[in-house]
């Protein structure tokens, strides 16, 4: 009587190990752009809103840049990311930008981010 073989192969278990292992590079390279904008989203969305049409360009750039460096965030500059546009009715603050993240080799994805702030 013959048996029938259970379980994996050897070569089935490299294809579930290289599987996982793209998954977690890609992870690895994606999340923290994400987690980055979040928090750009969460600085820009904390400045006082009954303020903010009052401030000037500069002072609002000052502001953000103050709280990026105490979120660690280091890669950008108020000045490349966002667009500070007064109007009369009220300021828009545009946030714009994109990351590229390298892969493998000469592979890399680019993320754009983007965003529109409006306090009256």
């Amino acid at each position: 009587m013959r048996t029938k073989q259970r379980g994996a192969s050897f070569l089935g278990w490299v294809l579930v190990a290289a599987l996982v292992s793209v998954v977690a590079l890609l992870a690895f390279r994606l999340v923290p752009p994400y987690v980055d904008y979040r928090t750009i989203v969460t600085l820009i969305e904390a400045l006082p809103t009954e303020q903010v049409h009052t401030m000037s360009k500069v002072e609002i750039r000052d502001a953000l840049q103050k709280r990026f460096l105490i979120n660690n965030i280091r890669d950008f500059k108020v000045a490349d990311v966002l667009e500070v546009e007064k109007r009369r009715d009220g300021t828009v603050l545009k946030l714009k930008y994109e990351v590229r993240e390298p892969l493998a080799y000469n592979v890399s994805v680019v993320i754009a981010f983007e965003r529109n702030f409006n306090y009256q």
